[in-house]
């Protein structure tokens, strides 16, 4: 695949939690950043999810030749992110993150009055939490230059309400609102613009959990018929990382093909 119109980001450095698996959301944004010159680390948790990211990050490295860092950690405590940021740095030799993306998540479905401590403590961790705390240490931590750029993954559930999905929506609704106050603390003294980009149903083994919000919400989409793929947003996450973004902070961005309309 030709390499896209953003030759502004080669040479710098992005960490996408939540990037091991092949036919997801993060390893397709790492992906399409590596294209453009970008070095990426692939972040994953589970022993499960070792091989997979394996593969991911070899595939990265063979075809578009930057670095690439693999590092198993969880997101959702500071001293696992401050893990993620240190070994990132050290595996790539760099002393900076140019680009952090917030996309590790998980879905636990299911009606709020069944909703178990344990799903909703592990929900918030990972998609409150976690972007929490890895911004935290990328901009402590890892120095995060002026000009970086921090795009938390949301969700329109957030704005859609979906009934199968409380505690999720929630919880990427709580991402929202920090986003907009990261913008105002990390842009003025920083120079670091944050944004959230919200997909809609996105053809992923989160969204298999629940088919039936996806046909419900591709059924609103103005756009197109059908269901997204990762690299929808890919694409609108490599817009942002670029240059070309500078002066858009602190937006919810519903990368959906219509569903939420003027937003």
């Amino acid at each position: 695949m030709p390499a896209d119109t953003f030759g502004d980001l080669a040479g710098k450095v992005a960490i996408v939690t939540g990037s091991g698996r092949p036919n997801g959301i993060g390893a397709a944004i790492a992906k399409t950043l590596a294209r453009n010159g970008v070095s990426v680390a692939i972040n994953y948790v589970s022993e499960r999810s070792a091989k997979p990211a394996e593969e991911v990050a070899k595939s990265i490295r063979d075809e578009y030749k930057v670095g690439v860092a693999l590092v198993r950690q969880d997101v959702s405590t500071p001293e696992g992110a401050q893990k993620i940021v240190a070994e990132t740095m050290k595996q790539l030799g760099v002393d900076h993150i140019d680009i952090l993306v917030n996309n590790a998540g998980l879905s636990l479905p299911g009606p709020l009055l069944e909703a178990k401590l344990e799903n909703i403590e592990k929900t918030f961790s990972v998609m409150v939490y976690g972007p929490l705390f890895m911004t935290q240490a990328v901009v402590g931590l890892g120095k995060m230059p002026k000009g970086g750029r921090i795009i938390n993954i949301g969700s329109v559930g957030s704005r859609t309400f979906p009934t199968a999905l409380p505690v999720y929506s929630s919880a990427k609704s709580a991402l929202d609102v920090m986003t907009v106050f990261w913008a105002g603390e990390l842009g003025r003294s920083h120079g670091i613009t944050v944004n959230t980009l919200a997909p809609g149903p996105i053809a992923t083994d989160i969204v298999d959990k629940t088919p039936e919000v996806a046909d419900d919400l591709v059924a609103l989409q103005r756009g197109s018929d059908r269901i997204g793929v990762p690299q929808d947003m890919a694409d609108i996450v490599l817009l942002i990382a670029s240059e070309k973004s500078h002066w858009l902070t602190a937006k919810y961005i519903a990368v959906d093909a219509g569903i939420l309309g003027n937003v």
